[in-house]
Order: structure tokens, then sequence, then C-alpha cells
């Protein structure tokens, strides 16, 4: 069955391709900056995994998606940032279904089972990220491009889907050798210092800390975006949303409330930053910048995935080994994303903007939704009974 699955995946990658250039000119330019592209992210991608065949797996998974969407995305009136915008965020999914399952592996499972636990691990996630953001994108552009809305949730969808599928059956038949192990442990080893130095933000001072940090900027964005702030109806219809996917992922409303301030505080910082660099707002930039909320949210909602799993630890306590086991490959998967947008600039000047929320993607899920998670559980602290704390008995 796997096989067969395998050989189906094959034949939608190439009639994925055949949709997106039959009967069209091939762009020579946006074909060598693709492969430039490719090359950066898959370069950034064994650097996180330490095993070439999942880098290569993990940096071409998310293209059966884009190009099969991509073409009714362009005729919808998208841009190529907004093309970028949609392979960050699968490239971000493969990487984080990849680092899970060089973890399993590592720890003693065969490939196949690796494979199969971090696609169980990853699929509400992956569902929640893929309804909840085709609405937030469908919602954002509806009264203005109601077309270019709907053809951009079906590529944030067929991108999600083909990342997830791609990467997590293709693992099956790689091969992990001794030569994969003793570089990939030692690499762990080193890396271990970094996730405990990222795990800090769950400690109060530090959660109170970045929590002021992230209020700043969120002010700051409020303040550049005035205009858009204007519709308070559909702010607060996208909040609401992004908070009843994150307690869908949770079932916490403390932490789905610091997610749901964490993708604020993301989707202002971005408008600010889209504002300071093309000086107007269009609807491709609103479209970049859902997508990067999709990113995020897919973060976080992995985290509260994680965290849920936990739950009969104390709440510090679960955040910090939900974090432990995410790991570096989320930040991997975002710098990743911001590094192979980088060649585009050569297009258009505001594509760095893109790479910078890129960045914040990684920013947004892995410091700013657990500091403010921390920050609300200080001051806001459980009821604990004495049979949670020590055990019946």
């Amino acid at each position: 069955m796997r096989l067969a699955v395998l050989g189906l995946l094959a034949l939608a990658a190439a009639a994925a391709l055949f949709v997106a250039f039959w009967g069209h000119a091939v762009p020579v330019g946006a074909v060598f900056l693709s492969v430039v592209s490719l090359v950066i992210g898959g370069t950034v991608a064994f650097v996180c995994l330490r095993h070439a065949g999942a880098a290569a797996v993990a940096v071409l998974a998310p293209l059966p998606g884009l190009l099969a969407a991509g073409p009714f995305a362009l005729a919808g009136g998208a841009a190529y940032s907004n093309l970028l915008a949609a392979y960050a965020l699968g490239y971000l999914v493969a990487i984080c279904v990849s680092g899970d399952i060089v973890r399993r592996v590592l720890e003693g499972a065969d490939a196949e089972t690796a494979a199969r636990g971090a696609l169980a691990d990853i699929l509400l996630p992956a569902g929640v990220v893929m309804l909840a953001g085709a609405a937030l994108v469908i919602g954002w552009l509806f009264r203005g491009v109601p077309r270019l809305g709907l053809s951009a949730a079906a590529e944030l969808i067929a991108v999600t889907l083909s990342a997830l599928l791609y990467t997590s059956f293709a693992a099956t038949l790689l091969p992990f050798g001794e030569s994969f192990f003793a570089n990939a442990n030692r690499t762990r080893e080193r890396r271990e210092s970094l996730v405990r130095l990222a795990a800090r933000v769950v400690e109060p001072r530090w959660g109170m800390s970045l929590s002021g940090a992230a209020l700043v900027v969120a002010t700051l964005g409020g303040f550049a975006a005035q205009p858009v702030l204007a519709q308070p109806a559909l702010w607060a219809a996208s909040l609401l949303l992004l908070f009843l996917a994150a307690f869908a992922a949770g079932r916490d409303w403390r932490d789905a409330l610091a997610a749901t301030l964490a993708l604020a505080t993301l989707m202002l910082a971005s408008l600010m930053l889209w504002g300071r660099v093309t000086r107007h707002l269009t609807a491709a930039s609103f479209l970049d910048i859902a997508t990067a909320a999709a990113a995020a949210l897919f973060v976080v909602a992995t985290m509260l995935w994680r965290i849920r799993s936990y739950r009969g630890d104390m709440a510090n306590v679960a955040r910090l080994r939900a974090l432990e086991d995410m790991g570096l490959a989320p930040w991997f998967g975002a710098l990743g994303g911001a590094a192979a947008i980088l060649p585009w600039i050569v297009l258009h000047g505001s594509i760095a903007a893109l790479a910078a929320m890129a960045v914040l993607v990684g920013a947004a899920g892995l410091i700013a939704m657990p500091a403010l998670a921390t920050a609300l559980e200080t001051l806001i602290p459980r009821r604990r009974s004495v049979d949670e704390l020590y055990g019946r008995g």
C-alpha cells in the first residue's frame, strides 16, 4: 500500500508539472531563480537534518502542490511573492515533519514507524492550518478580490497537503546508515545548548520580559496600520478564528489566547513592514500577510498539540517538553524559507520584506507565543488540587 501511495503521488507530481507548463512559454528567469532557491533551501535542510535524501525530499515536497495550484492562483491575480510565501509555508511544514522523523529514527524507531508517528502528530495541526488559513485568506480578500482569495486558499491547501504527504511517505524509503547516526547524534549533542537556550522562554522572568517586547511591537504595528485597523469587524472575525483554531489544537484558553496575541502581533508587524517598504498595501500584500499568519499558526498548533500530550505535567513543564520535542527544526524551516526567498529580490526589492516576514513567523511561534502563555500563567495561575500536585495515595 505504501508503494501504491508513492506511485500515486509520483503521478500527481507529473500531472502538476504538465498542467503548469503545457501550452505556456517557459519563464527561463523564473526557472533559474527557482533552482537557486531550491539549492539554498536544500543546503539549509541538510544542515538541519544531516541526511541528503531527507533534505532533498523536504525541499521538493511543496512543489507538486505549488505547481498544481500556482497557475490558477496567477490567473486569479496572484503575484510571484504570493507563490513564494506559499512555498515558504510548505517548506516549513516539510522541515518540521522531516525533523520529527529524524528525531524518532535517532531514538530507535525504524523509518516506517517514525514516519507514521510524525504524520499522526502533525495531522491535526496541518488540518487546522488548512481550514483556518484558507478561511483567513478568503476573509481578508473577499470584499476586494474574491477570485484571488479562493484561488489562494486552494493553493495554501494544496501546498500544505503536498508537503505533508510527500515528506511522510517518501521518508519510508530513505536509508538511514551508520554515518547518518554518527553525524546526526554529534549534531544533536552540539545543539542541545541552543535548544535549552531557546526553551528559557518558558521561565517567568523571560516570559514577562519578552511579552512586554511583543506588546511594544504590536503597538508600533498598530499605529502604522491605522487604515487597516479601521475595519474592526474583519479583525474581530480573524482573531476569533485564530483563537478557535488554537483552542481546537490545545484545548486550553490561556494557550489559545497567547497564540492569538502572538499571531496578532505578527500581522501588525507585517503590516508595518509592508507599509514601509511599498508605501501602500495591495491585495498581494494582504495575501502574503495571511499566508505568514497561517505558517505561524502551524508552528503554534504543533506546539499546542504537543503541550496537550503532556497535560499531566505542570503547565510550564509541558511547554518546556513541547519545545524540546520540536527542537530547532521550525527555526531552520523559517530561516530556510527566508533564505530561499532572497534570490527573488532581483525581480522586486519589496520581496526582502517577505523574507523578513518568514523570520518573524519563527519568532511569533517559538518566542512570542510561549512567552505570552508563560506570562498569562504567571498573572492568572491555575488552581491545582493536592492530588494533581502530589499524586493520589
